[in-house]
């Protein structure tokens, strides 16, 4: 059916161009306006009357009747739609071109605006060109673009059918841009820091793999952009942040994505992990008022409480809570297995966690984390859990860490960073151990990250948010590849 449309199309496209009309011509556009400006410039002209003033609008046709001696079209732009009227008394010759015109082609209109007897403000053309030739057929009033997979894979179809797509990625613009002018008045300094790393780091994730042809040298796609902008640190700048894109080789869900366009960190030496949480409570204060007006907001049916201060709990009382465990009282591997056994917790994967961090990881995913629902931060991880922060001074069992939870999600992590090269070098040691026994989220030994701690890094605290996730939250998208205009998809099979 699509080839019989598409040949018809193209029989339209050949007569034309033997009328010497290039179906495809460079336009440029200097005084056209969007139809949303001209229904506000033209919202108080009384019905059956008409402006002398003539108009340019440009966009694509999403319906067309032509009845002989007069036609309709709706023509739709970036911000929305317009229905333009084409009368052959007042068009004379160029009325016919109007047999070569299809649904989806784009077209240029000028013509004085006015409002029919029924009250709909259209555009009486006086002029109008082809733009580009459409040779595709647009989905019947969205009919086969219902499948979630086929919106995602054909986002310029999405949007086309479902305009509303372009105002959801605009207000997604406007919340990171809110993001940056938060930060630019807070005194950080935006800053980029390598893609490609020979040694990746920040993170417990697996990374995807490339290779450089002229080094001849294996790289890594970054999964964090921590250990760079810590050299930064070190550097001397003292308020540094970067949004920016990072990769994940790990699985597909609603809430995670492995090409992550948007992953926002930032550094402030002299800081810690308690002003973090003050710092957090202002940025989404800061955010949701700009964005939402309110600091209350609904997704997926739920209503969420961002109002201050909010709920605190580390993460033993987190564990004794929700699964009956005192990880003081199980602080091996062995101990911590016997224990989840004894309570016959159901879907924790012991020999997937090799070692004890991970094993407390997936305890935690498994019956913590999926019950928080309002705004929550976890604080003072096991040590064992995140390599690169700093000891708490008063239990050194526990780091001065925090993880914003909301909706069973995590939001942000944060924590005070490990500015010992001994304690650190010794903790890389150990998860290198991790990756031999194949643990592939362990973190690798990165030799130039460790001298340069060792040439001294200030006390400092380090924040790192997925944006995207965020984003899709305020946005109220089912799903993180909702919110993401091309986010990465399985490969199509050919029959």
């Amino acid at each position: 059916m699509t080839d019989d449309y598409t040949a018809e199309r193209i029989k339209k496209l050949k007569k034309l161009e033997e009328k010497g009309i290039n179906p495809y011509p460079q336009i440029i556009l200097k005084n056209k306006k969007f139809s949303e400006d001209i229904l506000k410039s033209y919202n108080k002209l009384k019905k059956d009357s008409s402006s002398r003033k003539n108009e340019i609008i440009a966009g694509r046709i999403m319906a067309l009747r032509n009845m002989g001696s007069i036609a309709f079209a709706h023509v739709q732009d970036e911000k929305g739609r317009l229905q333009v009227v084409f009368q052959k008394n007042k068009l004379s010759t160029n009325y016919e071109l109007l047999d070569y015109l299809d649904l989806g082609d784009i077209i240029v209109v000028k013509g004085n605006p006015y409002r029919t007897k029924r009250g709909e403000l259209s555009i009486n053309a006086s002029e109008f060109e082809l733009a580009s030739k459409s040779l595709l057929p647009l989905p019947e009033k969205y009919h086969g673009l219902k499948d979630e997979e086929n919106r995602l894979r054909k986002r310029h179809l999405d949007a086309i059918m479902n305009p509303e797509l372009i105002e959801t990625f605009k207000k997604k613009t406007r919340i990171i841009k809110t993001v940056r002018e938060f930060m630019d008045k807070q005194g950080f300094l935006e800053v980029q820091t390598p893609i490609m790393q020979l040694i990746y780091g920040g993170a417990s994730a697996e990374p995807f793999k490339t290779h450089h042809n002229t080094l001849n040298t294996d790289f890594y796609l970054r999964i964090s952009t921590e250990m760079h902008l810590k050299r930064l640190i070190i550097a001397g700048f003292e308020k540094i942040y970067e949004i920016g894109p990072t990769f994940r080789n790990e699985g597909m869900d609603s809430s995670h994505l492995q090409e992550i366009p948007n992953h926002f960190e930032f550094y402030w030496a002299y800081q810690d992990y308690e002003e973090l949480m003050k710092f957090t409570e202002k940025l989404m204060t800061y955010l949701l008022k700009k964005i939402n007006k309110s600091l209350k907001l609904e997704y997926q049916g739920e209503i969420f409480d961002f109002t201050t201060p909010y709920q605190r709990i580390s993460f033993r009382e987190l564990l004794l809570k929700n699964a009956g465990i005192d990880i003081d009282d199980c602080s091996t591997y062995e101990s911590l297995k016997k224990e989840i056994i004894k309570k016959k917790i159901p879907d924790i994967d012991a020999e997937k966690a090799k070692h004890y961090g991970a094993l407390l990881d997936e305890l935690y995913k498994r019956t913590c984390r999926p019950k928080i629902k309002q705004p929550t931060f976890l604080t003072n991880y096991p040590v064992e859990m995140i390599p690169l922060a700093k000891r708490n001074e008063s239990d050194s069992s526990k780091i001065n860490t925090v993880q914003l939870l909301v909706n069973g999600w995590e939001l942000v992590k944060a924590y005070d960073e490990l500015n010992n090269p001994l304690d650190q070098r010794s903790r890389l040691l150990e998860q290198q151990e991790f990756l031999k026994k194949g643990d592939k989220e362990a973190h690798p030994l990165d030799e130039d990250f460790i001298e340069a701690i060792e040439q001294g890094m200030p006390p400092t605290a380090g924040f790192g948010l997925g944006l995207d996730r965020l984003c899709m939250f305020l946005l109220n998208q089912p799903s993180i590849r909702a919110s993401v205009f091309f986010p990465l998809m399985k490969p199509e099979r050919e029959d």
